[in-house]
């Protein structure tokens, strides 16, 4: 599973137990393994929280920027769609991931959670295959400053922006199962 990898963070937020507690609700009601979308404009805090979550609760984590590509034309009208390679995320790491824990309940710790952390993680593309999704809501200025912290302005790209405005138009925050803080 080379899309699948555990980080090392810093103390669980309080986002990361609201989640992780929703979490255990959803376990009662979903098939093995539950798959999570943990979703959000970029800079959000998606991948910290990811990473909270794979350490607390022993979860598998595929992040979607391994399926980021340069924009290229998609037949797909969806926003988002230029940039991602949904199929090949599909077949190499999530349908392979759920096949792999229905197999096997026991591996990865036993705890039969998969993580989908990334910008439009809960994209129609992946609906079939996701049980739940979170939102991580973090206000623009803070989002936008944590990005120029980590890109140059030769990498900015407001059509990336731009699309992403459109995918969270298309499916607002109330449309999530989970709104968290990622401001912190």
């Amino acid at each position: 599973m080379a899309a699948s990898q555990r980080r090392h963070p810093g103390a669980v937020t309080p986002a990361a137990e609201e989640i992780a507690a929703a979490i255990e609700t959803w376990r009662e009601e979903a098939p093995a393994p539950l798959v999570v979308a943990i979703d959000g404009h970029g800079a959000a805090g998606k991948t910290t929280l990811a990473a909270q979550l794979s350490i607390a609760l022993d979860a598998m984590v595929i992040h979607l920027d391994e399926y980021l590509h340069d924009a290229q034309e998609s037949a797909d009208p969806r926003p988002m769609a230029e940039y991602y390679a949904w199929q090949a995320l599909r077949d190499e790491a999530l349908e392979p991931a759920i096949s792999w824990l229905q197999a096997d309940p026991e591996g990865w710790g036993g705890a039969g959670l998969i993580l989908v952390e990334g910008v439009s993680s809960g994209a129609p593309a992946l609906a079939d295959l996701v049980h739940r999704a979170v939102f991580v809501s973090t206000p623009e200025p803070l989002r936008l400053e944590r990005l120029h912290d980590r890109i140059s302005d030769e990498e900015w790209d407001e059509e990336w922006l731009y699309a992403e405005r459109l995918y969270f138009a298309s499916r607002p925050p109330d449309s999530f199962d989970l709104v968290v803080s990622g401001s912190a």
